[in-house]
């Protein structure tokens, strides 16, 4: 995110366009979030399955929502994570800058050091910020714990000038045309906020998460919950349905983890030579309910990239296939489902699963593009292992999906007749519905 100078700089543009009640307050509370301790203070939420982060404008919207018509502390307070939103699509999205790379955020605050009295000379910055009487009793205060003290003595520092030295990334040139975007994306918004249309979107700006897996001895272990429910504010819920690749030797820490959420229904859809060469870990284990529900269809790598649409369609028709679907429906706890690596079976009968419930197709294509990231490791030593394969076969590409959900609608008009045309009725379309969805 954005320095709080910098936030301090678009505020100071926006009173030159935009009139506000009290610049005090609004300049204030514009800075106000930096003080917060952890992550609460932005509104942060997770969405996508996990796989995405997002600031939760719709619940800030909905809190103090009449405050920020009276009150410019809170739409300060909106409008610095408006900026942050700004911040993020122009330096990762527009300026490509990778924090994983080691040190590139070690550096990054140091050119907001060198930057930061740059931005307080050209836009004309006063150090006159002053905490409101009584902050303790502020709505706002209740949602995290600030250190409003650090924050203040952070803005002193902020007005001294610092020696020179070279930028690594953040130039001075970049402040400025940061500033000018988010000054109009906020003008924007502002806008939005009198008509109530064309609001900013949390699920929409959200931003990649970092890779993970729900199990520590897995590598592809995620959640279908967070999934918004196309031209709804809904979403698919968390800890319902489970996706993975095969848990051969679950930890104690997974199996506390899968009976704590309640996922004890297990489907194993690995062809029976798979479990014959290694059986599943949680196969015979006390607490769960263990299906063998072989699809052998998928277990196999395609002759070619261009049939990898088609060996979908094949997993979607699979003899064994609707028995899954009326496992999930049926279930009493939440469900994981599994194959080998997670990938090509798993990736069907969720992208099947989602689509029923009335996801959109590009995440529906999302959530099959993480298992890319995911299995990273796994496919590296498949290079290793048979190096005369062609990889562009075995790593995810958006194509198949998108194909093999163009094959699916060619073939049966829509997702709920394919359902139908498996013996999936639509009395247990709506069972699945409402686990991954209700409640």
């Amino acid at each position: 995110m954005a320095s709080s100078i910098i936030h301090l700089a678009v505020t100071n543009e926006l009173t030159k366009r935009h009139t506000f009640n009290d610049e005090g307050r609004l300049k204030f509370g514009a800075i106000l979030p930096d003080a917060g301790k952890g992550k609460a203070s932005h509104l942060n939420k997770y969405v996508w399955g996990f796989n995405r982060k997002a600031y939760d404008f719709e619940l800030f919207r909905s809190k103090y929502g009449e405050l920020m018509k009276t009150d410019d502390l809170y739409i300060g307070y909106y409008l610095h994570l408006v900026q942050d939103i700004c911040y993020r699509h122009f330096v990762f999205d527009k300026y490509k800058w990778n924090p994983m790379i080691p040190g590139n955020v070690e550096k990054l605050h140091k050119d907001y050091s060198i930057i930061n009295y740059y931005v307080v000379t050209q836009y004309g910055l006063s150090n006159d910020i002053e905490v409101p009487d009584k902050f303790e009793d502020e709505l706002i205060a209740s949602l995290c714990t600030y250190d409003i003290d650090g924050l203040m003595k952070s803005m002193a520092d902020y007005f001294v000038p610092v020696p020179d030295d070279d930028i690594f990334f953040f130039t001075e040139e970049m402040a400025d045309e940061y500033i000018a975007e988010a000054v109009e994306l906020c003008l924007k918004e502002l806008k939005a906020l009198e008509t109530g249309e064309g609001l900013i979107d949390s699920y929409d700006n959200a931003w990649d998460n970092k890779t993970y897996s729900l199990l520590e001895t897995t590598l592809n272990t995620r959640d279908l919950g967070g999934y918004r429910i196309d031209g709804t504010e809904r979403y698919t819920k968390y800890g319902r349905i489970i996706r993975s690749d095969v848990a051969n030797y679950p930890s104690e820490k997974d199996i506390s983890f899968l009976k704590n959420s309640s996922t004890t229904t297990i489907i194993d859809t690995r062809s029976t030579e798979e479990k014959e060469r290694k059986p599943h870990g949680l196969a015979n284990m006390e607490g769960f309910e263990y299906y063998d529900i072989p699809i052998e269809e998928g277990s196999g790598v395609p002759e070619s990239v261009e049939a990898v649409p088609e060996s979908y369609y094949q997993i979607a028709h699979a003899a064994n296939i609707g028995e899954v679907f009326r496992t999930i429906a049926n279930a009493d706890s939440s469900v994981m489902f599994n194959c080998t690596a997670g990938k090509d079976r798993s990736g069907v009968i969720s992208a099947l699963l989602l689509w029923l419930c009335g996801v959109r197709k590009s995440d529906i294509v999302y959530d099959y593009m993480r298992t890319k990231e995911n299995n990273k490791k796994r496919f590296e030593q498949i290079q290793q292992n048979f190096p005369d394969l062609d990889m562009k076969i075995v790593i995810p590409n958006e194509n198949n999906m998108i194909k093999f959900m163009e094959m699916i609608e060619a073939n049966h008009g829509t997702v709920q007749n394919y359902f139908t045309s498996i013996g999936i009725t639509p009395d247990i379309q709506q069972k699945i519905i409402e686990k991954l969805c209700e409640g």
